[in-house]
């Protein structure tokens, strides 16, 4: 079925709350593990700028199932 996922930025200690239009407005996202890394950078960029968090900022994904994910790199 697939993870739900919130945004978490480790850094600040802080769990994104805003609306995410790729999830019906909801601030957690499904079945990330699925994208592509260039998807989920878009992904994870949309909730960095819109939370005005800084790009130095460690910013990850946690599911429901424990699986972590981190900013694409490659």
């Amino acid at each position: 079925m697939g993870q739900y996922y919130k945004f978490v930025n480790t850094t600040k200690k802080l769990e994104s709350t805003i609306p995410l239009p790729f999830n019906f407005n909801l601030p957690w996202a499904k079945s990330l593990e699925t994208y592509s890394n260039e998807k989920l950078r878009e992904k994870f960029d949309f909730v960095i700028q819109n939370n005005s968090w800084d790009k130095d900022d460690e910013v990850i994904a946690i599911g429901d199932y424990g699986t972590i994910l981190y900013y694409p790199n490659d």
